[in-house]
């Protein structure tokens, strides 16, 4: 039988509303429209303090019971978070609930009236209602207490009300999302926002480019070498511009404004530097804020010498050599004895770490024995700079072109004088190129587009290429022989298998992971040694092998590992294309999953799976005991958890029935 939202209303409308005392109210079993367990579970904390300041400001739907008590059939949420309140001391026992009284007969239409004809908050929505609490008056503190939050959320709910309103149109309507909003709500300028929008091709509408393209000419903080070196306190003390991101993780991460006085306090800073250089002797010091390879290519190098010893040093370096000797010595012999299983380890370890001091201290001598050679310094100089950590570094002994000719002199001479080892490195004259550099990309681009051209028509061509190279990526793994091959293809691929070893310490034993190596073991029996012929090998093939080996390389590349659970996994379209069902894959053990929750969670799991009389008999017992319990209960049941089921859009839209209130992903609701 169907009811339609008029006549639901008029059975609404008839029924009595007045106030319960809460110690009267209970849960009904019998007159819920929501299935048990469907009822959220997030945010309670935070609608108690909502409902703390506001009161119960939506009635509960009820039903009269036995001995007095009402039968809650609309309003589990709310009668959870009183009774939070009432355990906590925030309200009393007999706290007044206003409460609308149906008919026992008409429970289940007055609760699916809740559920079904509820119209949620949109987010939008919630963003303008914080900013007008503010508005009035309110402190943001005051606004995070009354609703349970912290005052970052209220903070960035108030940012995100600030976005044009041309952009808050398009959300509202769906065509921007709410990850892309905090992006565009973090540059405050309503004419870049709507610029940098329309100028994102649809397909690339991703967070993580909108703020490349809106961070542009900004400097990160926390990243970038040369602010770490002036420091943000300095960089603010001068009176640096700069902007906050409320919707970073990173609370402490801030973006520079302003280059031009970034660069001249980090030039300032470096001169102290470049004094202390300059004194030692050299010809010329160059302070630059960022070393550029470029700008010194055709400079020459000056080398140092080692210098001989004095009669203390020279003592001392031969008394750490014996020493060192020594401890070798004793090492090796207690080597033999743990080799017999007759020996002390931790002896061995003491004397392995006391030799790698001594080598240490024989190092750094060894090392203060290499000096500049004080008489060609005087041609040569030093480039002081930011390093790549943020701290000073310094490029020592460059030979600038023109001095070329004069250090060549004073080298020869230092030769003549008894030096050995050569003392320069200058760079070798280059002979003119017969084509320009302009030019050579011309005629190179044009062969590539030739190529392209050719191949269109080759798809069998190109199949065995883009195969072979992804398979060499697989099966080359960590060679370094690899990175100075060149690439025909501007394409990456990278075997994820070393990941999902690392992050599953069981993974060796998944049906999965054997499936994987055995196809793995199938083709490093059946491809060239050499993998350099794995192309023109493939070209011999039938087309389905070069099909089945594509398949295998893409495969192991697949990703989605997440530290913590997200909304929408990376990998979840292909999951459902493949009719993924991971309870063939995957089961709950107290290996794989009940020895790693709590005792409260494995009762959960044990509730959902079977049911709550399932669940009962374990509460009493120790962990273990619930664990081996809890394998035994919930095996053959093919329950997982949340982050390896499927979501499909049948599921999405029951999960979009269960809530009660439109929340903003990934905060808290605002709404009691």
């Amino acid at each position: 039988m169907k009811f339609t939202k008029a006549e639901i209303d008029a059975i609404i409308e008839a029924s009595p509303r007045t106030c319960v005392p809460f110690n009267k109210l209970v849960l009904s079993q019998d007159y819920q429209a929501r299935a048990g367990g469907s009822t959220p579970k997030l945010n309670m904390a935070e609608l108690a303090a909502s409902i703390k300041e506001c009161g119960v400001l939506q009635n509960l739907v009820v039903v009269q019971g036995a001995r007095g008590r009402y039968e809650v059939c609309a309003g589990g949420r709310r009668l959870e978070a009183l009774s939070l309140l009432v355990g906590n001391g925030d309200l009393a026992d007999n706290y007044p609930v206003p409460v609308l009284i149906v008919p026992a007969d008409r429970a289940l239409i007055a609760s699916l009236s809740e559920n079904v004809f509820h119209i949620p908050m949109h987010p939008a929505d919630e963003f303008a209602a914080f900013a007008k609490l503010i508005g009035q008056g309110k402190s943001v503190e005051d606004v995070a207490a009354a609703f349970g939050v912290t005052p970052l959320v209220v903070k960035r709910r108030m940012k995100l009300a600030t976005v044009s309103p041309k952009l808050m149109t398009l959300f509202r309507e769906d065509q921007i999302g709410l990850d892309c909003l905090m992006v565009l709500a973090s540059v405050d300028d309503h004419q870049k926002q709507e610029q940098t929008w329309a100028a994102l091709t649809s397909w690339n509408r991703r967070p993580d480019y909108l703020r490349q393209l809106l961070t542009q000419g900004e400097i990160e903080s926390d990243r970038d070498a040369v602010a770490k070196y002036v420091t943000l306190k300095a960089y603010e003390k001068a009176g640096g511009a700069l902007r906050r991101d409320l919707f970073s993780d990173d609370d402490k991460k801030v973006y520079l404004l302003d280059a031009a006085l970034l660069e001249k306090l980090a030039t300032d800073k470096l001169q102290k530097k470049a004094m202390q250089i300059a004194a030692e002797g050299w010809k010329w010091v160059d302070v630059r804020v960022r070393y550029a390879f470029d700008e010194y290519v055709k400079y020459g190098e000056l080398r140092k010498t080692k210098r001989q010893p004095d009669a203390e040093e020279a003592a001392a370096l031969e008394d750490m050599d014996g020493r060192i000797a020594a401890l070798h010595a004793q090492m090796e012999a207690l080597a033999e004895a743990l080799a017999d299983e007759d020996g002390n380890e931790e002896a061995f370890y003491r004397l392995e770490g006391e030799a790698e001091g001594l080598e240490e201290q024989r190092k750094a001598l060894d090392e203060a024995l290499s000096v500049w050679p004080a008489d060609l310094m005087a041609q040569a100089g030093c480039v002081v700079h930011v390093g790549h950590n943020g701290a000073v570094a310094v490029k020592y002994g460059l030979i600038r072109p023109d001095d070329r000719s004069d250090m060549v002199q004073a080298a020869r001479q230092a030769a003549e004088n008894g030096t050995d080892e050569p003392l320069v490195s200058l760079p070798s004259a280059k002979t003119r190129p017969v084509h320009s550099e302009k030019l050579v990309r011309c005629l190179t681009a044009h062969r590539v587009a030739a190529v392209q051209a050719e191949l269109l028509d080759r798809p069998d061509v190109a199949l065995a290429a883009i195969t072979a190279h992804l398979a060499q990526k697989i099966f080359r793994g960590n060679d370094l022989y690899y990175c100075r091959s060149e690439n025909v293809f501007a394409i990456s691929a990278t075997d994820s298998q070393s990941d999902l070893r690392s992050a599953a310490e069981d993974m060796g034993a998944s049906a999965a992971w054997a499936k994987l190596q055995a196809e793995r073991t199938a083709w490093a029996e059946r491809l060239p040694e050499n993998l350099e012929e794995i192309f023109p090998w493939l070209l011999a093939q039938e087309q389905a092998t070069a099909l089945r080996l594509l398949t295998f390389v893409v495969a192991v590349t697949v990703t989605g590992i997440y530290g913590t659970e997200p909304e929408r996994q990376s990998n979840e379209a292909l999951a459902r294309a493949l009719g993924l069902d991971m309870t063939q894959w995957w089961t709950a053990t107290g290996a794989s999953y009940f020895n790693h929750v709590s005792k409260a969670r494995v009762l959960e799991v044990v509730t959902e799976a079977v049911d709550a009389n399932a669940a009962s008999p374990l509460a009493a017992l120790k962990k273990d005991a619930v664990v081996t319990g809890a394998e035994q209960t919930v095996a053959g049941t093919g329950w997982l958890p949340a982050c390896l089921r499927i979501n499909t859009a049948q599921t999405r839209q029951t999960e979009a029935a269960a809530d009660d209130t439109r929340r903003v992903p990934g905060e808290p609701a605002v709404t009691a």
